[in-house]
Parts: C-alpha cells; sequence; structure tokens
C-alpha cells in the first residue's frame, strides 16, 4: 500500500560480478611456500654425495642404452666389420691391379689377382650393367642401344650383372614395379607429320627423319669481291626470316 515501506535494495555484494567470478590465486600464500621450502635444513654432505652417485649412474646407464643401436664414431668400424663393409686398408696385400674397366676387372678377379679401386680399397666382387629387353628377354652389353637388337622394340633397361667365381652372369633385378615405366601407354601416338620440318616420336631404329636443313636462301652466300660474282637483284646480303626453317629458329654453323 502506499503506507507500506519500500523494499530494501538488493546488497551490493551479490549483485557485483566479482562475487560470482571464481576467486584468484593468492600470491601470498605460494610465496609463504616456496620460503617454507627454501629456509628447510639441507641434507648432509654423506647423503647429498650418495645421491649425486647414484644420479650419476643413472646418467650412465641412460647414456649406455640410447648408445645402444646408435652408430657413433666410436663404434663406426666395429659396425662396418660387422655388416662386412669394411673400408679399412687390405691386409696382406702387397701388389694390385688399379682399373676402372669393368671388364678388366672381372677378367683379373678370375685370374685370382687383387684388383684395387682408385680411393687404394681392395675390390672383392666386380659388378657391371647390361640392357636387358623386358619384351622378348635377350640382353646385350652395348649400353648405347635404344631398341633391342632381336626384337626392335623399345624396352631396353638397365640391369646389374656380376660374375661369380665360376664364370657364370648373375643379374639382380629390382624388385620395385617402378622400373618398368608405363609412359606412352595410356595415350594414343599422335598423327605423323610430313614435310621438310617433320617433327615425329623416335618409335623404330631405322626411322628416317628430316635434315633439318636452311632454306635456299638462308644458305647463299653474297660477296661481291667473288669473281664468279654475279650481279641479282641487289648486291646485299639477304636475310632469311620468312621461310619455315627461320621459324624453328635453325641455323647453319658454317655460315
Amino acid at each position: 500500500g502506499p503506507g507500506s515501506a519500500p523494499a530494501p535494495p538488493e546488497s551490493d555484494e551479490f549483485g557485483s560480478f566479482l562475487y560470482w567470478r571464481p576467486p584468484l590465486p593468492s600470491i601470498e600464500e605460494e610465496l609463504r611456500e616456496l620460503l617454507a621450502i627454501s629456509g628447510s635444513p639441507e641434507p648432509p654432505e654423506e647423503q647429498r654425495s650418495s645421491a649425486g652417485g647414484a644420479s650419476a649412474g643413472e646418467e650412465e646407464e641412460d647414456e649406455e642404452s640410447d648408445d645402444e643401436g646408435w652408430i657413433t664414431p666410436g663404434n663406426l668400424k666395429q659396425a662396418q666389420q660387422d655388416t662386412g663393409h669394411c673400408d679399412t686398408a687390405p691386409v696382406g696385400v702387397q701388389v694390385g691391379c688399379v682399373t676402372t674397366d669393368f671388364a678388366m676387372q672381372n677378367v683379373l678377379l678370375q685370374m685370382g689377382l687383387h684388383v684395387l679401386a682408385v680411393n687404394g680399397m681392395l675390390i672383392r666382387r666386380a659388378r657391371s650393367y647390361i640392357l636387358r629387353c623386358h619384351g622378348c628377354f635377350r640382353t646385350t652389353s652395348d649400353m648405347t642401344k635404344v631398341f633391342c637388337p632381336h626384337c626392335g622394340n623399345k624396352t631396353l633397361k638397365k640391369v646389374a650383372v656380376s660374375v661369380s667365381d665360376d664364370g657364370s652372369l648373375h643379374m639382380h633385378f629390382s624388385r620395385n614395379p617402378k622400373v618398368l615405366n608405363p609412359r606412352g601407354l595410356r595415350y594414343p601416338l599422335p598423327a605423323p607429320q610430313g614435310g621438310k620440318h617433320a617433327n615425329n616420336p623416335h618409335l623404330v631404329e631405322d626411322q628416317r627423319f628430316p635434315q633439318q636443313r636452311l632454306s635456299r636462301k638462308a644458305r647463299q652466300k653474297t660477296n661481291v669481291f667473288d669473281p664468279d660474282y654475279l650481279a641479282g637483284a641487289s648486291p646485299f646480303a639477304e636475310n632469311d626470316v620468312h621461310s619455315r626453317a627461320a621459324h624453328l629458329h635453325l641455323r647453319d654453323a658454317a655460315l
């Protein structure tokens, strides 16, 4: 009613956001804890030395456990000897033959002579490369071949070979399927081009290719001091810029 007293206002303590916010950490309590820890009595020297020795022993054990399985400069020679790839100088070899020819290395190894590399290491096994056709499975030792000399296909792949003690040839094939590149098998070949400057893919070994010669106008030389010179339409040298050879930027080294 009009005579009733007004309601008391809500307390400011409950209405402020400080009441509902979580309390902040007390920095004074943390400082007191740190002072209490720093003021604690130190352990005797014997206990500290024993603890230090134990920690040092644990660190050494950790270092030894960490070094296990790793190749370091200290155990490099031992690891190479264990794997059979030791690069130490050959022991008991006084005379050896040094050559970089694979065929000569194989012959020397078959004869029982010591073969040395250029860096002075002993060669125990020689390996060379040949070309093997994965179409007809024939091999050729001519590494300049692009097409198979037996079937004529462009299916030659380089294969590593080694000669055993009895003189037999062993081929070392790769298990990687990407060795046989399927490039060129997805899309059909382009239509063959004609003309003097055709650009066709090289498909067979005896394929005919254009000579890529310059035009007659570009080959002619104008020398007014030549006794056989016949005055033409112009005594000046003409520059060929309109022929197909000029558009392909063909130049003759002799000119």
